[in-house]
């Protein structure tokens, strides 16, 4: 089966060097839970390509100035899971395979002899994947950045090596001809967020092969960016006439409201037993508001889930084109409030 495999990739890989797209066009988004001031919880780091891209050889992500690290673990310990797609030139040449796996944190001392990130590393996570009973393991180098010239890029840096699925295993290809599409690293109180509201940008460079070979084309590098605002905010107040309640908030990113965001009311006869009871689209400035009947005394939340915007691509590294760039998905809610209607 392993010799099967690895002339198929061979001869993949024959076929895609004949069909040399030149194309790169890679993608970043950041999201973090809860989207607080000096929060830590849950981040959910995307990195993805068209399909039809050149494969990946090289991906450095840099963390923003503001940003800490939690100090480094034992070797085994698990960071987060992780989902990725792939093309797998020797078994599915044409449809994403979906992968699933686990983040764990490796020995430093057994990878200073990598050719792609030589050297001893602050932290090595290893992404352990598993397809068509195959372990894909791919180690990532983690860095507080001290080059100079980097500072303005963030203070961490984190560097993914990847196979070429260009050749076979045998000569230090991909298993599988493995191609990345897709990989969303859900990280576990790995990052703590910047102590104070601003708009911080993650980079991402990203270097892929020369179709067909193995061989990086450092030419061909483009960057992409992220930017996460930060905090968000979602209030609400209830002003209450007779048994009509006026229900009315506001939405805030970074301190300044986000229009055109669709706002959930949440309403019930106790704090935690609350249920969808309309929705609104905030205005200018992130307002909303509400009228309801009150009966009798009522618990009302409001909650906003919003999605990854794109953004412009400002800033970054000089001279290297930008791909795109993306604003941050966050959701949030508000306090609870009391509203108890008011005798005639």
């Amino acid at each position: 089966m392993k010799t099967v495999l690895v002339a198929t990739a061979a001869a993949a890989a024959l076929v895609f060097a004949g069909n040399a797209l030149a194309a790169y066009t890679p993608h970043l988004s950041i999201t973090h839970t809860p989207l607080t001031l000096a929060g830590g919880g849950s981040t959910d780091l995307t990195v993805s390509f068209d399909q039809a891209d050149d494969a990946t050889a090289k991906v450095t992500i840099y963390v923003p100035q503001g940003y800490t690290a939690a100090p480094s673990v034992a070797p085994g310990m698990q960071l987060g899971t992780i989902d990725a797609s792939i093309i797998a030139f020797a078994i599915s040449p044409t449809q994403p395979l979906p992968l699933k796996g686990v983040i764990q944190a490796d020995d430093p001392a057994k990878y200073v002899m990598n050719p792609c990130s030589p050297g001893m590393h602050e932290s090595v996570w290893l992404l352990r994947l598993q397809a068509a009973g195959t372990e894909l393991a791919v180690p990532g180098y983690v860095d507080p950045v001290t080059a100079p010239t980097e500072a303005p890029l963030g203070s961490f840096k984190l560097q993914f090596c990847l196979p070429s699925p260009y050749i076979p295993p045998s000569a230090g290809g991909a298993m599988l001809g493995a191609k990345l599409v897709s990989a969303t690293l859900h990280l576990s109180n790995v990052f703590a967020l910047p102590d104070q509201n601003g708009s911080y940008g993650w980079t991402a460079l990203t270097t892929p092969y020369t179709v067909g070979t193995g061989t990086p084309n450092a030419a061909g590098t483009v960057q992409a960016r992220a930017f996460v605002q930060l905090p968000a905010q979602l209030s609400l107040k209830a002003k209450v006439k007779k048994k009509t309640a006026t229900l009315s908030g506001a939405l805030k990113l970074n301190l300044a409201g986000l229009a055109g965001q669709k706002v959930t009311l949440l309403s019930g006869s106790s704090r935690t037993k609350l249920k969808a009871a309309g929705s609104a689209t905030t205005r200018a400035g992130g307002a909303f508001s509400f009228r309801k009947t009150v009966r009798k005394a009522t618990y009302f939340r409001v909650r906003v889930s919003v999605p990854v915007r794109a953004a412009t691509c400002t800033g970054g590294v000089p001279g290297i084109p930008c791909a795109g760039a993306t604003a941050n998905a966050f959701t949030a809610q508000s306090a609870v409030v009391k509203v108890t209607p008011k005798k005639r």
